[in-house]
């Protein structure tokens, strides 16, 4: 078909339908197919500033055209008339006479028009067009590569505000919970900056900047005064005698603060166990491994030191700190925690279990039923979940006593938990 483009003297011309007449005149088209521009143009609809009787329009006018026309360098032309294609929308005739002008001067379409101003499409034989009247997507053809690149830096926006009401949600809350758990020191003041931040007059992602931005002076005071309550300990009597009256802060108790009566697996007691305790302690798995061997020995000393450790070497089945290291990602950086052992996992409980809203007694209670072991690494698991995944849990604390009470009974699959966080 050959590159002509009219545009009958009825109608009044314009800068944007004069651009489209350009484009329609190209011979430099590309070889792109209908369902590619077509899937182009329709996340590009909103960038472009498409209104919904247009993109009615549009999309009834690529239902009509024939995929075989777009192939090669030819040049697709749709024949319909105005009043059908009202019928078709459900709108007046002028309605969609403006529609299709918005589509025009959006450089989508081409005037073709007839010297009656009639459209219609005349093919050969072989079913290709020789002459055609009507509403012609060349323009969007040259111009595929352009519009699916504001398809994508539109939908990139769409992904950055959606990202950016998450972490409004999820560091607001976080804050919330942080000046709520902390008793001893007075951090209201944070509550009526991050007030501030939420009802300025910003765009969401200012907002998600700003209350990360005061997210990390929370925790820089929270460090700092566990620092001061930690020195001023360490500089007390011994015997505490005269301590009754301070309250230290809750992150600088000892990471064994939440065990019962078992025996602790701290540095300093481990050098003073046998072997076989060694591994019981801190190798769980390795007496689940002997029970399955049908090792009696081992199953003897796992059911003696207690329910709580026999359901810890259950749940830990081949999970390793390296594995929750390389899972709780996003914990060690929003927190600023390092897993590179159980200790470490171990005093880092504090900070995860105020980060999600867990009280000290439902952590302490978990503790008493699963050993220190279990509950910290479905307290990291739990708070890894929150922060990836804040709008899916909405009660972290209520989820982690959920996952503890499922521990329990032997049917929490952690590992397999910990393996998909890795895997993300």
């Amino acid at each position: 078909m050959p590159a002509v483009s009219n545009v009958s003297s009825f109608r009044k011309v314009t800068p944007g339908i004069l651009a489209s007449q350009r484009l329609a005149m190209s011979n430099d088209i590309p070889d792109i197919g209908k369902s590619e521009v077509a899937i182009a143009l329709k996340r590009a609809a909103q960038p472009i500033g498409l209104t919904s009787t247009a993109y009615h329009v549009l999309d009834i006018l690529l239902g009509l055209s024939k995929p075989d026309d777009w192939k090669g360098d030819n040049r697709p032309v749709v024949a319909i008339s105005n009043e059908k294609l009202a019928s078709y929308v459900g709108k007046s005739e002028r309605t969609v006479i403006r529609a299709i002008k918005q589509l025009v001067e959006a450089r989508i379409l081409a005037y073709r028009d007839s010297s009656t101003g009639r459209r219609w499409v005349h093919r050969n034989d072989s079913g290709d067009i020789t002459f055609a009247y009507g509403l012609d997507f060349t323009p969007a053809r040259v111009r595929y590569r352009e519009i699916k690149r504001l398809a994508d830096e539109w939908q990139a926006h769409l992904n950055a505000v959606r990202e950016a009401k998450r972490t409004v949600m999820r560091i607001s809350r976080a804050i919330v919970d942080i000046v709520d758990a902390t008793k001893d020191v007075d951090m209201t003041d944070f509550l009526d900056q991050m007030a501030g931040i939420l009802d300025a007059e910003t765009d969401v992602q200012a907002k998600a900047q700003a209350l990360l931005d005061l997210y990390d002076l929370v925790m820089e005071a929270l460090k700092e005064a566990s620092n001061t309550q930690s020195t001023a300990h360490k500089n007390g009597d011994s015997s505490c005698k005269d301590d009754i009256n301070v309250t230290p802060i809750s992150n600088t108790n000892s990471p064994d603060s939440c065990s019962n009566n078992r025996t602790s697996a701290n540095a300093d007691e481990i050098k003073n166990k046998t072997d076989v305790a060694y591994g019981a302690e801190i190798a769980p798995e390795r007496g689940q491994a002997e029970r399955g061997g049908g090792s009696n020995r081992g199953y003897t000393l796992q059911k003696g030191s207690g329910k709580a450790d026999f359901v810890r070497s259950e749940t830990l089945d081949a999970v390793s700190i390296s594995l929750l290291e390389s899972a709780c990602t996003s914990i060690q950086g929003d927190f600023g925690l390092s897993i590179k052992s159980w200790p470490d996992l171990i005093a880092a409980t504090d900070v995860l279990r105020i980060g999600i809203g867990l009280s000290e007694k439902g952590f302490t209670e978990a503790c008493g039923r699963l050993g220190r072991h279990v509950a910290a690494a479905i307290l990291a698991m739990v708070a890894e979940k929150a922060l990836r995944d804040p709008e899916k849990i909405s009660s972290p604390g209520g989820y982690f006593r959920a996952c503890c009470e499922r521990a329990t009974e032997g049917k929490l699959a952690l590992a397999k938990s910990l393996f998909g966080l890795a895997a993300r």
